[in-house]
């Protein structure tokens, strides 16, 4: 992650004395990811949109059942549910 972007984030919020708000920090990946598939934030924040993402039923933690508590989300990949499949590929 953008390390300086958070020191930088947090010393700005430091200054105006208030809390870091929700998207006041964007890393460079984040930034720059057309499909807004990283999201940063605070789970402390109730309100914050990273803590509504997290209860998705797509979402999972890697290592999970080894109870390592991990910090980063994952979201499984949407996958045509209908049972049609897309034969726009073919020659």
């Amino acid at each position: 992650m953008c390390v300086q972007r958070i020191q930088y984030g947090k010393l700005e919020a430091k200054k105006a004395g208030h809390p870091v708000k929700d998207g006041a920090i964007n890393t460079a990946c984040a930034q720059t990811c057309p499909t807004n598939a990283i999201t940063f934030g605070d789970y402390n924040d109730k309100s914050s949109r990273l803590v509504k993402q997290s209860g998705s039923e797509r979402m999972y933690h890697l290592l999970e059942e080894l109870n390592v508590q991990p910090s980063i989300n994952y979201l499984t990949k949407v996958r045509n549910t209908t049972g049609k499949t897309n034969n726009s590929h073919k020659a």
